[in-house]
């Protein structure tokens, strides 16, 4: 079985979610790492995608929802709640879906994102932890 050609649009929204997730007082400023796992229904994962970003503390403690905006799926439904960030994907013909952050300290995050399309439901794994200064 092929790759479904969502992964890609799948990494590439879940490595936005450093600018995404962002949340006044649950994240340090400084250099994060954000790894992503797409997880394909019946083929073999990649191997993680590693990014990093340099977070000021302008940056974390701006409003982040509409970074996830600029893509090709909107973030709606967005629930803040204590450590935990809940929101819906719409991404218009290419399917629906949902995603969540849970901080566990101010350096550390893991996430999920989920894309449904044609019967095909794509899934991806954050890991984000600071690294350092920037």
């Amino acid at each position: 079985m092929r790759a479904s050609p969502l992964a890609p649009l799948l990494g590439v929204l879940a490595l936005s979610l450093p600018a995404a997730v962002r949340a006044g007082g649950h994240m340090e400023s400084g250099l994060w790492e954000v790894s992503v796992t797409v997880e394909l229904p019946g083929v073999a994962s990649p191997p993680p995608t590693v990014q990093t970003e340099c977070l000021s503390q302008a940056d974390v403690d701006a409003d982040p929802v509409p970074q996830l905006d600029k893509s090709a799926c909107k973030a709606t439904d967005i629930h803040r709640s204590g450590d935990k960030i809940v929101w819906k994907l719409d991404c218009g013909p290419i399917g629906k879906g949902d995603g969540e952050v849970v901080y566990q300290s101010p350096t550390a995050y893991e996430g999920s994102m989920k894309l449904e399309t044609g019967g095909t439901v794509v899934r991806s794994k954050i890991r984000a932890k600071r690294v350092g200064g920037c």
